[in-house]
């Protein structure tokens, strides 16, 4: 059971680890192309970068990720860990009603935490109203469109015909694939000034798109964007996808064609710049310039495109992705929750013990000296075969669940109770552990079963009582245990200490 303010941390870290994840991948993404060009024609490496960062997001944002931290663990110990107790009027006298502390140095951690939660959540709502609004505007254009069977023939217009429906704007847009499963081509009616060559280059660039399923990429692209609004690296990386979707589907229409026909392309570009006036979203478009992405389509063009990125730099690069998810990882720093132990302000409250065992019948009373217990015995043991359930004795918070106490291996598997006003309870040499640390628990709950683990000299249950850091008879807090003792209980039993 994972508290609130502990999802919160959780979310916060998870938010912070997937910025530093995708700066990492956008950096690294960014030097390979500098070093080997082809890789800005690579949708696949633009795509692992995102997926890198969602990945990141998604894993710290599980329970167990932190045991994979290399870092140290930063130690909180807000109040809201504790359980919800209601003041009382001080009573001093009454057993239990010591100090428990409801502030923590870890609070203003927990409460930014908290409200990031709650910015987060209202920015996904944001984006994806922004979303909706954006593809409602694109599903006008092509509402108020005409479709191209409804014009006739035209020339450089037949081989779209054939692979997906056409509709023309008299809007001065660039040609865009507009939808996901089934999408439609939108084309500006003044590319019908273009000559025919030029117009089936342009047509032969948006087919290829649909070919290569890009719309789909691109969808997968917007949808991460916007469940990661909060990273500004994700938009960088989505336009290096755009790019390079550009740039590969440039490639693809030239490859093989004459000078000429190049140069006419490289003009139809400019073309289209000149006459387009309004960028319109993230679509898929021909014409989707700015003047970086116009720089790189003219160079490749002038180049005659880009040679292909051999296997082994196509490993290294995936290497650098896998090592940098991996560091992401190890490098986040893990929240560990705990009681507070130092009081700042106190409340105070009494607590209702019970015996931890359904049917207990004590074997050993606390303070009894024996030749393995010369200091005395520090808690009580109570007669329980292996398996029998064993039941919190009050209600708290397990702080510790261990397979090794740390009163030492003589307890064998432990578990650790906190409560309110400073005490807590110890269940050890159980046969099996139920609960977790950071659990909350009532009294009466089962939390193990008892057993014989650790130094024992046969199965039975120890149960101590701790306050302040020193351990207290524990039938002070319970009733009635005199009533069910083994006859060596009374025997060797001392006067409580």
């Amino acid at each position: 059971m994972m508290p609130f303010e502990l999802l919160s941390l959780q979310f916060m870290r998870a938010s912070l680890g997937c910025v530093v994840a995708s700066l990492a991948a956008w950096a690294l993404l960014s030097l390979a192309c500098r070093r080997w060009p082809a890789l800005a024609l690579s949708r696949t490496a633009c795509l692992t970068a995102q997926l890198l960062a969602v990945a990141a997001f998604l894993f710290l944002l599980a329970p167990d990720s932190a045991r994979f931290s290399m870092m140290p663990a930063i130690e909180l110990a807000p109040a809201q860990q504790a359980l919800q107790f209601a003041p009382s009027d001080p009573a001093p006298a009454l057993p239990g009603a010591a100090q428990v502390s409801t502030d923590a140095s870890g609070d203003w951690l927990v409460r930014a935490a908290q409200v990031w939660l709650a910015v987060y959540l209202a920015g996904v709502g944001v984006s994806v109203v922004r979303l909706g609004l954006a593809q409602h505007a694109l599903h006008g254009l092509v509402k108020g469109a005409t479709r191209l069977s409804d014009l006739g023939a035209h020339d450089g217009f037949k081989a779209a015909r054939s692979a997906v429906d056409v509709v023309e704007t008299d809007l001065a847009v660039s040609p865009m694939l507009i939808g996901v499963w089934c999408p439609v081509l939108l084309l500006p009616r003044n590319l019908r000034g273009f000559d025919v060559l030029q117009q089936q280059m342009i047509i032969a660039h948006e087919l290829t798109h649909l070919r290569r399923n890009d719309p789909l990429w691109m969808a997968a692209s917007i949808a991460a964007q916007t469940a990661l609004w909060f990273n500004p690296v994700m938009r960088e990386l989505a336009e290096r996808l755009t790019l390079a979707q550009e740039l590969s589907c440039d490639q693809q229409v030239l490859a093989g064609r004459p000078q000429p026909q190049r140069q006419a392309y490289a003009a139809a570009l400019v073309g289209q710049l000149k006459l387009q006036r309004h960028a319109f979203g993230p679509a898929l478009a021909f014409g989707g310039f700015s003047a970086t992405s116009l720089t790189a389509r003219m160079l490749l063009i002038r180049q005659g495109g880009a040679k292909a990125l051999g296997s082994l730099r196509r490993c290294a690069v995936a290497a650098g992705f896998g090592a940098v998810f991996a560091a992401s990882l190890a490098l986040q720093p893990a929240f560990a929750w705990r009681i507070l132990e130092a009081p700042s302000k106190f409340v105070f409250t009494v607590i209702e013990w019970r015996a931890p065992l359904a049917h207990a019948r004590v074997s050993s009373f606390f303070g009894v000296v024996s030749p393995l217990r010369p200091r005395g015995h520090r808690g009580i043991d109570f007669i329980a075969n292996t398996g029998t359930p064993v039941q919190a004795s009050a209600d708290g918070v397990v702080v510790s669940s261990s397979d090794l106490d740390a009163g030492g291996v003589k307890y064998g598997k432990t578990i650790v109770v906190a409560h309110a006003n400073g005490f807590s309870s110890v269940y050890a040499h159980l046969d099996r552990r139920l609960v977790a640390e950071g659990d909350i628990v009532k009294a009466g709950a089962p939390i193990g079963l008892s057993g014989a683990t650790g130094t024992v000299t046969g199965p039975h249950l120890h149960f101590e009582v701790r306050h302040g850091g020193q351990t207290i008879d524990p039938e002070t807090m319970l009733t009635g245990l005199a009533a069910n003792v083994t006859p060596h209980a009374l025997r060797t039993r001392s006067t409580p200490h």
